[in-house]
Formats: structure tokens, sequence, C-alpha cells
């Protein structure tokens, strides 16, 4: 059993060591790396090794491309991880993609791919870090590495945010192919034995491939921190956070204005005990624009906060974030509240079952007018999603799965945006994955 659970730790590593993309100010900023005492009680066995699955599914989607209309689709996908054993050259690789073949007349065949690399230089005094996550998706994100509903890839230990958290990520919007980018360099440099300094900048780009499935934009940002340890279980950081987001599509009659942000954070983060640990992000946020009629000034709160706790085969997190994003190809920037959560539980050595799920609030930046007069009220979506999976293994290498999607979102205002999604879908789905370099249950 301690083999499965090495072997279902791959993946994890890619998330703990990778920098994390600023999806507007709403991501934890600082945090000390360099030392080892307050690296994390999730921080995996590496084992050099390359893992790899492949899957045959079926889904059935209830009400996805029109109210009340039921669709199913073939689906075959693979996954390939990799992380290697050195400490100071650390590279972590992770790779999630899949043909759709639709079984209804329009539907077609499409594609769908995410990966994510990242590779580090670690030395006594300096810590760097480059790393790019690139998805090529036929929808809105939600579950899994992949972020396709019902094709068997929930269940990662801890909870890997993939394209949902990224720029393709936020409010579901209506079929559309897209590209996602996520670039992101760092670096932190030792002052003393407790205290260092950090910087990081990053690129991230949402295109839609098609003219009218939704609108484009890049973001560029930076952080400065200073992070210091205040014992063996905790550290602190400061930051200061700038933003820019530039849009390349319209969707009005006006071209949409660039939106700026700038922020500074305090952050903290405790290990409780060896299973369980929390952090904690808050500050101001000032948010302006080119086109101050249409996107005016303003002062609020970005902030962040989780907890995660794993203990032999039980793993749980619950997360919070407050801040600006560039909408998701829906809205020009949005202010969102969001809270996500996930639980994966192994039970003996022949079932697994996990469970995540996510809601948003995102309130549009852009006043609406209504003729010459401007509403007070700002374009709102309220989006929630979740999944569930019960894996169970059949030999060493092959394992079969069935699996349940639901996504829901709604608007306050009825000339919304035409490209995103209203009301609700459920997927099931049921599969087979082959494991040939592993004894873990489901992908790895």
């Amino acid at each position: 059993m301690k083999d499965v659970m090495k072997i279902r730790m791959v993946v994890s590593a890619l998330v703990l060591t990778m920098g994390t993309i600023s999806y507007g100010q709403a991501v934890p900023a600082g945090g000390s790396s360099m030392s080892s005492g307050t690296s994390g009680p999730n921080m995996p066995s590496l084992d050099g090794v390359l893992h790899y699955a492949l899957s045959a599914s079926e889904i059935i989607q209830l009400g996805y491309y029109s109210p009340g209309q039921v669709t199913h689709a073939t689906i075959l996908s693979g996954d390939i991880a990799y992380t290697a054993k050195s400490t100071v050259l650390p590279f972590n690789m992770l790779f999630a993609g899949g043909v759709i073949l639709g079984n209804q007349a329009g539907q077609g065949t499409t594609y769908y791919s995410n990966a994510l690399v990242s590779q580090g230089y670690v030395t006594r005094n300096w810590v760097f870090n480059i790393s790019d996550s690139v998805s090529y998706l036929p929808q809105s994100p939600t579950t899994g590495l992949s972020g396709i509903s019902g094709v068997g890839d929930l269940g990662a230990i801890p909870p890997i945010d993939g394209p949902s958290g990224g720029p393709a990520g936020g409010i579901l919007s209506t079929g559309g192919n897209r590209v996602g980018n996520a670039l992101n360099g760092s670096v932190e440099r030792r002052l003393d034995r407790d205290t260092s300094i950090s910087g990081t900048g990053s690129w991230s780009v949402l295109h839609f491939l098609d003219d009218g499935d939704g609108l484009d934009f890049s973001e560029v940002s930076g952080m400065v921190a200073i992070n210091r340890h205040l014992d063996a279980r905790s550290s602190a950081s400061v930051d200061a956070v700038y933003s820019t987001f530039t849009y390349s599509g319209t969707t009005s009659e006006v071209g949409e204005p660039n939106i700026e942000t700038r922020g500074i954070n305090v952050s903290f983060q405790r290990l409780l005990s060896r299973t369980l640990s929390v952090s904690a992000s808050i500050g101001p946020q000032w948010v302006s624009s080119s086109n101050s009629t249409l996107i005016p000034a303003s002062t609020d709160v970005a902030a962040t906060a989780s907890i995660s706790y794993q203990r032999g085969f039980t793993s749980a997190f619950l997360g919070y974030s407050r801040g600006v994003n560039g909408g998701s190809g829906v809205l020009p920037g949005a202010l969102s509240n969001g809270f996500s959560g996930s639980l994966a539980h192994t039970y003996g050595r022949k079932w697994v079952a996990s469970l995540n799920g996510a809601y948003a609030r995102s309130s549009g930046l852009t006043q609406l007018s209504n003729g010459s007069s401007i509403v007070p009220t700002n374009e709102i979506y309220d989006t929630a999603y979740g999944g569930a999976q019960l894996t169970r293994r059949f030999s060493v290498h092959f394992s079969g799965y069935v699996s349940y999607g639901v996504q829901h979102q709604s608007n306050n205002y009825s000339l919304g945006a035409q490209n995103a999604l209203d009301g609700t879908s459920q997927t099931f789905g049921i599969g087979v994955t082959y494991t040939p370099r592993s004894t873990r249950l489901g992908q790895f």
C-alpha cells in the first residue's frame, strides 16, 4: 500500500514546485521557499520515473448544448507525469489530453490538451524557477487535470489547479476552441537564515480560435516580496503586485479599455501539524483603466485563504480567493469571489473516491449603460461546478471508474454576454484506465 501512495504523489510535486501564475491579484504572494522547515506536509517522494496512463470512456451529457437535450460521446485520453529526483535542478512535467468523438450529428470530433512544465535551479542562497502551462480546450474547463468532465482524471493529491485556475478558467462560456497559456518566472535570494527577497514575473493569454467565440486578452504581472520565517512552522511575507490586462477584441461598439491593478499584500503560512497546514493573504487593491467612463478607478480588497489536510490515504483542501481577473473571455475584467474544495480517499487496495467543486461570483468592472444613462449595477455571474468519481481496481494495471459532473451559471442582466453559459448541464461518465507503470488506482 506504501507503493500505491508513493506513486499517487508524483503529480503532487508538479503543483508544489511550479510557480503559480498570477491570476489577477487573487493569488497568494510571497512565501518562504528556501528553508525546508516550512516546506509543507504534502511534499512527495521524488522517484524519477515516467508514469503514464491510457483511458477510454463514454460520457452522456444532459443540457450541455441546449436545455433538455441529451448527447453522448466517446473519449480516448491519456496522462503523462514525470518528476526528476534532482534537488538542485528540479524538473516536473504533466500532460493530459485526448480526442472527443461526438456521436450526434453536428458534434464532430474535437480535441483537448493541457501541458505543464517546470524547471528550477537551487543553490545555497538562490532559487530560480521557470514554468509554462498551455491548454487547448473546446469548452470552459471545470474538473480534473484536463478540465474535461467525465474523462476519469479526478483525484490528484493534493488537488491540482489545472486549466480551470488559469486564464481559460472562471466564468463558463459556451463551446468554442480556445488556447490558454501562462508563462511564469521567479527568483529568490536568501538574505540570512530566516529572511529572503523574491521576485516573480508572469505573462498569460487567452485566445479564441474563431471570431465571436469570446474576448481575447493578455495579462502581464510582476511581484516583489520580502519573506521571513517566524519559527520552524510559520512564515510571513509582504509583497507588492502590479498587473495589466490588455484586450484584443470588442464586446461593444468601442474597444475594451486596458486595466491596471496595484496592490500590497501581507501573507502568513503555518503548519499546524504534520498533516494540516493553513495560509492566508490580504491587502488593498487599486484598479484603474484607460477609459475611466467605462471602468472607473476603484479601491478594493484582494485576499486568499486555504487549508489543506493529508493523512494516510485521505486528502482534503478548502480555498478562498478574491481579486480582479481577466474575465475569462466573457467580461472585460471582473472582480471575483471564489471558493473551492476537494476530498479524496483510498479504501483498501481496490477503491478510490474523489470529490471536488467550486463556486465563484464574478462582477464585471465595466459599468453597464442603457441608452444614455448609466446602470449602477454591473453585470454579475454566479458560477458553480463540481464532480465526483469512484474508481475500482480490476487487476495490477487496469481499473474502471464511474463519474458525475454538474455545472450551473446564471447572471443578473438580460443583455449579458452572448457566449456565456446560462443554465445547468450534467455529465455522466464511465470508463476504463490502463496504467502500465503504476500500482496506483486511476491515472498514475
